[in-house]
């Protein structure tokens, strides 16, 4: 299996080019998926290899999905790309109520194979109106399969495995991420839908983590050095939630932190933290912990923004109490704080 070092954004890209060459009833829409960078480099150059199935559509969110959501009814598999999550809620009704609901009300036997690629979360200087993470909203809606690629590895397999699946599937893609790079498969390959994964093994404590907040928990193992042991568990899909991973590793640990970058209100963490409380199979020492950021708007502001998202140092320092461990002093640069991920993970 041939591997190289590509970024989210290529990742994407390359799932995309492989899975319209072998399939085509594959079709892309969406607002600037046929420029020279279409869809930030996500679809970069596809228009002139499909010419006819790359569709450049109005800025008219509820109809264009309207129109994919119908196309998938009969026959195609439309690949629909919203830029942010907010110019996504334009076409709610398509996707919860319409694609969402189909097959079940005619009893089955009605698939409706739509993707809907929408991009999410914080990119620094936009402010409260580009930047939110509205995942529980996903996570809340029945007949949709919601995924979170927190890797270029997975940006690619879960893209490959949404658009064969029969069913509507949400892909949401932090844009915090879109440079961070990965030894990625030049094959095409599938990763499934519904399974999360122990990325990081350890006996002490349970991490659950999804999207930028696993890459924040990644580089707070680094911190914290090899004396504490973390089961690291990159949740991948929040629609379902795969309980029976995140059991067994509590099961082991006794202990668990859940991490989201949006706000704590009802947030996947909590549901994930409420339904742990409810099994009585598993034995807890200590408090679960959930860590997110603050009931507030995001900030534009740079100097509030440094205390809004959860940082390496707040996951590692919350991690070591739990242990009853010394915490950990440690600056952030600006950088550390303000810019998005671009090295290699692993």
């Amino acid at each position: 299996m041939s591997n190289r070092i590509i970024t989210y954004t290529e990742a994407i890209k390359e799932a995309t080019d492989q899975i319209m060459d072998v399939d085509h009833n594959v079709v892309v829409m969406g607002l600037e998926v046929s420029y020279k960078n279409g869809a930030d480099g996500t679809t970069a150059g596809l228009k002139k290899k499909y010419p006819h199935r790359i569709i450049e559509t109005p800025q008219s969110e509820n109809a264009v999905t309207g129109m994919a959501v119908g196309a998938a009814i009969t026959g195609l598999h439309p690949i629909v790309h919203h830029g942010r999550v907010e110019f996504a809620l334009f076409a709610a009704d398509q996707i919860f109520t319409q694609a969402a609901k189909w097959n079940y009300m005619f009893g089955g036997g009605h698939p409706v194979p739509v993707v809907f690629r929408i991009n999410i979360g914080r990119q620094w200087g936009q402010g409260p109106q580009h930047t939110q993470a509205l995942y529980s909203l996903f996570g809340n809606a029945l007949g949709i399969k919601v995924v979170i690629p927190s890797t270029p590895s997975m940006a690619k397999g879960l893209l490959i495995s949404a658009v064969r699946d029969k069913n509507p599937v949400v892909i949401l893609e932090p844009r915090w991420l879109f440079s961070l790079k990965q030894n990625v498969s030049i094959e095409s390959y599938d990763k499934p839908l519904d399974k999360a994964v122990v990325v990081n093994e350890g006996a002490d404590v349970t991490i659950v983590a999804y999207g930028d907040g696993l890459i924040a928990a990644h580089e707070a193992l680094e911190l914290i050095g090899d004396d504490v042991g973390v089961d690291l568990i990159d949740l991948v899909s929040i629609n379902p939630i795969d309980y029976e991973t995140v059991y067994k590793s509590v099961k082991k640990t006794g202990r668990i932190i859940t991490i989201d970058t949006t706000n704590h209100a009802f947030s996947v963490g909590s549901d994930i933290i409420s339904n742990v409380a409810q099994q009585k199979l598993l034995h807890l020492k200590n408090i679960p912990i959930s860590i997110s950021c603050p009931d507030v708007p995001v900030p534009t502001s740079t100097i509030l923004t440094e205390s809004y998202y959860p940082t390496k140092v707040d996951i590692a320092n919350t991690v070591l109490r739990q242990l009853g461990k010394p915490t950990i002093k440690h600056d952030l640069t600006f950088e550390e704080i303000h810019t998005s991920p671009n090295y290699i993970i692993k």
